[in-house]
């Protein structure tokens, strides 16, 4: 039987909000990581960018047959958790919106989870092998990402980066220790995804 060898991949979100479309890794294990009250997927962090104009998936993990309810930008919308834990509920589309908003997620145990300074945009995905680990701030677009980084304003860009995983299957959880980088940090992003 001939097995695959597994390849590590790299994935970055990369998020420009309205602003910008209408405008001229810690040494710590997932694992190691206190459980949240409610397990949400993982772009759902503070400093998140939500996909405009088409409908939302907010998903997560749950004690079977609990009810989960999440409210975003006036509306509300609850899904019941299945027998493996997993939930999932859409949003309606959003319009593009540079305003940092919150995201409360709550159950029917009386957990709450609060998502604070969400914006919404456009996402776009950059995944590749190593080379998406070659930093912005270390390649030729230094120039831009010292420029993002040290505007007066934060500048509504935010990236998501995935922990690297090995694996012959696709994985259902993926961790991001670091979380949702704001411009403030742009010389960490990933220099290939900061280009495109």
């Amino acid at each position: 039987m001939k097995v695959m060898n597994p390849r590590r991949t790299h994935t970055a979100l990369l998020a420009l909000t309205a602003a910008l479309l209408l405008s001229p890794i810690p040494s710590l294990t997932a694992q190691d990581q206190p459980a949240p009250s409610i397990e949400l997927g993982s772009p759902f962090r503070d400093n998140a960018v939500l996909q405009r104009e088409m409908p939302l998936p907010v998903w997560g993990w749950s004690k079977p047959g609990t009810t989960v309810t999440v409210e975003f930008a006036g509306q509300k919308e609850s899904a019941k958790a299945a027998a493996d834990g997993k939930w999932m509920l859409k949003l309606k589309p959003l319009k593009a919106n540079a305003e940092p908003a919150e995201m409360v997620v709550s159950d029917s145990d009386g957990k709450k989870v609060s998502i604070k300074n969400i914006l919404v945009g456009e996402i776009w995905m950059a995944s590749g092998q190593s080379n998406m680990e070659w930093f912005a701030g270390k390649s030729m677009c230094s120039a831009l990402a010292q420029e993002l980084t040290k505007a007066k304003d934060e500048v509504p860009i935010r990236e998501l980066r995935t922990d690297t995983v090995s694996a012959l299957y696709p994985q259902e959880k993926v961790a991001s220790l670091a979380g949702w980088k704001t411009s403030r940090a742009a010389g960490d992003f990933s220099a290939l995804a900061l280009a495109f």
